[in-house]
């Protein structure tokens, strides 16, 4: 699925992609796990993670249970909160402050070296300063995006199909529920 503007903002980048290791991609509307593929391949994962390579304990079943935990939280479910915390005790996560330009600036760091602490304490960072709920996931097709809209209340990962074989989520949830309006007054007329 093409981007359109719904890259996060720096690290935070790195959590929407791991997010999106799981998908529905337009062609098959199937779901698909890319994340066992690349835990495999080292070079592959280097190449869509550049920034955190894999340690001994990043193993499959604990990538892709906090995937499908931040995943939740970009959705929004209340029972995410509790899993998260758990994350951010597991991670054993660290606070400096700093000054950084004339102002004070909140480091958060996981002692554990593993992809799953950095991914932690970037997701902990977002939500201290607020960007968290900006992070999102297409109630349609599931894609995580970042919301850059200024009121933060955008919806569906697209309007557009963005290309020949793409699919437009906002534009069919609106023409589903215009369909359902009009079948309501045909029905009552």
């Amino acid at each position: 699925m093409p981007d359109h503007n719904q890259t996060a903002p720096g690290e935070l980048e790195d959590v929407r992609r791991f997010i999106n290791t799981w998908s529905i991609p337009n062609d098959t509307r199937e779901a698909t796990d890319a994340l066992p593929g690349l835990a495999r391949a080292p070079k592959v994962w280097h190449k869509e993670f550049p920034h955190r390579s894999l340690s001994r304990t990043d193993s499959l079943p604990r990538l892709q249970r906090l995937r499908d935990d931040l995943r939740s939280a970009c959705q929004g479910e209340a029972s995410s909160s509790e899993a998260l915390n758990e994350w951010f005790n597991s991670a054993a996560l660290g606070l400096k402050v700093r000054w950084v330009g004339g102002a004070l600036q909140l480091d958060i760091e996981a002692s554990e070296g593993s992809f799953v602490g950095y991914l932690v304490a970037i997701a902990a960072k977002a939500i201290a300063s607020g960007e968290w709920t900006r992070l999102k996931t297409c109630p349609d097709c599931q894609w995580a995006f970042y919301d850059h809209t200024r009121n933060g209340s955008k919806r569906w990962c697209g309007m557009t199909k963005g290309g020949p074989d793409g699919r437009a989520c906002g534009t069919i949830a609106k023409v589903t529920a215009y369909r359902a309006r009009e079948a309501r007054k045909d029905g009552v007329a």
